[in-house]
């Protein structure tokens, strides 16, 4: 398995502060993640402060992580838990097709200069524009997860783009997209697990190319640091144009349920009053 960012490492956007850049870094390193954490710890990782959600709009998260880390589980987990909580939201098919008109005119800006077709990067930029729309029409639960939501599409993009992502239109739509998120967005939660543990998870999947393909670790561990580069680039964006900081949370320190009771504590503060 290739993909571009395992062929050259990309450098991050001078949009991105030196701040927004280590604070990121740091906290998607491997090895870091919350276990129990200090007061003093626990307050520097509450989000900034935020403008007020119009009334009855969810609050929005994201849960990002590195293939095999435990998004899906996590986020069943926070339903199965709390019944305002609503997660991995799908959209229609219908719901797509009624999407792709107003988004022609991007999707041709996007080929100046043409580069060859952009079919993935279109169908992402697509699924980001529906899940904005669902964000705004979504009252019927408190909380709203996405698991392969906004962080991971755009991190997605960054790792199995070509040339054809760093043309200038490509980049303000890129841009128009971070600011988007940055304002959408109440928390990102990043999972982390050791790399060992990730690469046996990803090898006991019966649908994923490294079950069947003999990949070796090399292999494996690239493409890992590809996705981790990718989202710390993607979450260092979203930081500087305002978005919430990360919480790093460790996945192999406890059960599923435990790590989801404890997630949704702090979710339920940003909350507010019922």
């Amino acid at each position: 398995m290739t993909c571009a960012y395992c062929a050259r490492r990309m450098q991050p956007r001078e949009s991105v502060s030196h701040e927004a850049q280590d604070l990121v870094a740091g906290y998607l390193s491997p090895g870091h993640g919350r276990g129990p954490v200090s007061a003093v710890t626990a307050a520097a990782l509450q989000p900034a402060p935020r403008a007020p959600r119009p009334s009855g709009r969810p609050v929005v998260v994201s849960i990002a992580g590195l293939a095999g880390a435990g998004k899906s589980s996590l986020s069943r987990a926070l339903m199965r838990l709390d019944p305002e909580v609503r997660a991995r939201p799908s959209v229609s098919v219908w719901r797509y097709l009624t999407g792709i008109p107003r988004l022609i005119p991007t999707f041709v800006r996007l080929h100046r200069p043409f580069h060859g077709m952009l079919g993935k990067e279109m169908k992402r930029i697509l699924r980001l524009h529906m899940l904005e729309r669902l964000v705004h029409e979504t009252r019927d639960c408190r909380i709203l997860v996405f698991d392969e939501g906004p962080v991971y599409l755009l991190a997605r993009i960054l790792v199995y783009g070509g040339p054809g992502i760093r043309t200038r239109s490509f980049q303000e739509c890129w841009q128009r997209a971070i600011a988007t998120w940055a304002t959408e967005l109440d928390a990102i939660v990043w999972l982390e697990a050791p790399e060992d543990l990730l690469a046996a998870r990803l090898r006991a999947r019966p649908q994923h190319p490294f079950a069947h393909t003999g990949t070796d670790d090399r292999s494996v561990r690239g493409l890992l640091r590809a996705y981790r580069e990718a989202f710390a680039q993607v979450i260092g964006e979203l930081t500087a144009a305002g978005g919430p900081r990360p919480w790093p949370v460790r996945t192999d320190l406890a059960s599923v349920d435990w790590t989801a009771r404890d997630l949704l504590i702090r979710l339920r503060r940003l909350c507010g009053p019922a």
